[in-house]
Formats: structure tokens, C-alpha cells, sequence
């Protein structure tokens, strides 16, 4: 489980709601344009919450949704799979 945090995946997903997900696990997960994913940044020592837009071989395109706001693939390129930690499942809506 994750929370998110910020703005760059509004309004699909806002800050406190909490996601479930499931571990990405290299040459068995299926990763398809349109999924949610946690990743880690490729250049600072963060995890992010980006939409995929693009599969290029083993790289990703990662875009958030609020794109304005949004510390992503128009930022850092292409990301390695290898970078990926899980699969966005189903969320819970921050009640307060």
C-alpha cells in the first residue's frame, strides 16, 4: 500500500488517498500503456505515482495526469523497467 502525495496525478488521484498495488516482478508482470505504476525516480532517491503512456523494449514513457504539476517522463525520459515497483491495483478516496 501507498499514499499519495501531491498534485501531479489529479484528478484520478488526490493527495491522502491510499493505493494498493501489486509488485512488479521483471519478465512476469505485464506492464500496458494506461496502467498506474510506483516507480522509483530515476534521478533522486523518491517513489512516484505516474500513469504509463509509452513501452519502448524494457523502458517506460511515465506521464502524471495533472501534467502542470507533474515531475515525470517530459522531465527525465524514458525510465528503465527495472525502476518500476509495483502495479496500481485499486484505490481508497482520502474520506477528510
Amino acid at each position: 500500500m501507498a499514499t499519495v502525495k501531491g498534485q501531479s496525478m489529479l484528478p484520478t488521484l488526490k493527495e491522502g488517498d491510499m493505493v494498493f498495488f501489486k509488485k512488479y516482478i521483471k519478465n512476469k508482470s505485464l506492464l500496458k500503456v494506461g496502467q498506474i505504476v510506483i516507480i522509483y525516480h530515476p534521478l533522486k532517491n523518491i517513489r512516484l505515482i505516474k500513469r504509463v503512456k509509452n513501452i519502448i523494449k524494457n523502458s517506460i514513457e511515465v506521464l502524471g495526469d495533472n501534467i502542470e504539476f507533474s515531475d515525470d517522463s517530459n522531465k527525465f525520459g524514458l525510465i528503465n523497467n527495472e525502476k518500476v515497483i509495483g502495479i496500481v491495483t485499486s484505490k481508497i478516496k482520502k474520506i477528510f
